[in-house]
């Protein structure tokens, strides 16, 4: 395992974007909230409304003629290819210039997800093989990024002792423990995902010996209420009596998910014992949101969305598809067109399925019932497919369309265009992803400065951390008390 290095955390805590640059965080945050309820008509869409509730007529008429023209000699294959290079900024200069600012803004406004060559994750630690085992390769690059961030900051800061929450398989844990001066707490609620990194554990220490980890693995739910009872426990294993009634404990999480992330949050600004916290966290349409003006305490005490003050008292509130938006990565979409158009195809297959349910009276046009997931390689190879697949998971009879009148949806749906009409929609909305996610992260940034007393070491960074093609929940959050 490599030594941390000095250049890991950058200077400046907090970058906001260029155009923003010259705000205070809660005027930036002000900003963004402005932003989203100016296209709360984007965010509050669901696809499965697309056809029925005639979403197309969101976009302004001129987008709709330039992005969608009726020239039938278009290249399909050139169309495409223009449409998708839009999750990347790009626009042309024949557009209407309210189509070319709308994705201007979205870009300007959002947080830098991009890595630069100054910035932490160009330094990594080498994982030893045995160390690497039951990791996929998006796993190997977060840890090797995480590591000697989590490592560096203990360091400079004299702490010995790491909780890693929510650990799982323990990937994170292990790295952070081989050969290192580190006591590591490994704790997960789920028992199968403890057991699960004790085997991991027991072929390392098999491999490499006794004393290259200090590891401990614990099946828990820590929370503000128990943290230091746990923690107290767990003091109790370190070898220096003398150190233990002042033992201070870095608090991890890697792609801590949805409330978990914001109870970490909690759980860190309530707990003296708990000196410094690295996080990334991730499935934002997991998080809890209450209205923050008619909330109960306990409601407030606990939801996910929003922590800090400031934007609970603005009243902004997400709904679940900003959420669900929220966790797109329209930066993956170029490198992944082909998934991105069998997504689209689905989207479609399911916005037509709803308005045949719709019309034939099996549905009201405000309900729209839960197909769930399916088989994407066996139930989307066409659409009469798709429809069978989905009736039978509706619990309605096969038979309640005929072939005939499945493929006249389908031709006449087709020969529309409400197949390149979703393509359109769908992937003008995802650049509010970004802002999105943006807000989220600044709203806990908040939380941290307003909660964490003033004091000389305290600190509260926001960088991109791992490549966002390869990871794109890649911002880390560190707070230093």
């Amino acid at each position: 395992m490599n030594p941390p290095k000095d250049d890991l955390i950058p200077n400046q805590p907090l970058s906001l974007p260029e155009k923003y640059s010259h705000l205070a965080p809660k005027e930036y945050v002000q900003a963004l909230m402005d932003f989203i309820e100016k296209h709360r008509q984007w965010t509050a869409i669901h696809i499965v409304d697309f056809i029925t509730l005639n979403q197309w007529e969101i976009l302004p008429e001129d987008w709709r003629q330039t992005l969608l023209p009726k020239d039938e000699s278009i290249n399909e294959e050139e169309w495409i290819d223009s449409i998708i290079k839009i999750t990347a900024g790009s626009d042309n200069e024949q557009w209407p210039e309210s189509l070319r600012a709308f994705i201007r803004d979205t870009r300007d406004i959002s947080l830098s997800r991009v890595v630069t060559s100054t910035e932490s994750n160009q330094v990594t630690c080498e994982l030893n093989k045995r160390i690497m085992a039951g990791m996929v390769e998006k796993k190997i690059h977060e840890v090797e990024r995480m590591t000697p961030v989590v490592q560096k900051i203990a360091k400079d800061h004299n702490v010995k002792s790491i909780v890693d929450l929510g650990a799982g398989q323990g990937y994170l844990s292990r790295s952070l423990a081989f050969k290192s001066q580190l006591k590591v707490l490994a704790v997960d609620s789920s028992e199968i995902q403890t057991c699960g990194a004790k085997k991991f554990d027991k072929k390392v220490v098999k491999s490499l010996g006794e004393d290259v980890l200090n590891l401990h693995h614990v099946t828990d739910f820590i929370t503000p209420d128990n943290a230091s009872s746990i923690l107290s426990k767990w003091s109790n294993i370190d070898e220096n009596e003398d150190e233990r009634p002042n033992e201070k404990w870095l608090l991890c999480g890697l792609h801590t998910c949805g409330d978990l992330a914001t109870m970490m949050l909690r759980l860190y600004t309530s707990s003296p014992e708990i000196s410094c916290f690295v996080d990334v966290g991730c499935c934002y349409h997991f998080l809890t949101e209450e209205d923050g003006t008619n909330g109960t305490e306990e409601n407030i005490k606990n939801s996910g969305f929003p922590v800090s003050d400031y934007v609970r008292k603005a009243g902004l509130k997400l709904g679940s598809t900003a959420k669900m938006l929220s966790c797109q990565a329209p930066a993956r979409w170029i490198d992944q067109q082909n998934e991105t158009l069998e997504a689209y195809e689905h989207h479609f297959f399911r916005a037509l399925l709803q308005l045949m349910m719709v019309e034939k009276g099996l549905t009201d046009v405000s309900v729209a019932p839960v197909v769930g997931r399916l088989n994407k390689k066996k139930d989307f190879v066409s659409f009469p497919v798709y429809v069978k697949a989905a009736l039978k998971r509706l619990k309605m009879s096969e038979n309640t369309f005929s072939i005939e009148e499945v493929e006249n949806y389908y031709n006449e749906y087709k020969a529309r265009k409400v197949d390149k009409q979703i393509i359109i929609i769908w992937t003008l909305r995802v650049l509010l992803a970004p802002v999105l996610e943006s807000l989220i992260l600044m709203d806990r940034w908040l939380y941290l400065d307003s909660t964490i007393e003033d004091s000389p070491t305290k600190s509260i960074s926001l960088w991109p951390l791992f490549d966002p093609v390869m990871s794109p929940r890649n911002m880390v959050l560190v707070a230093i008390k």
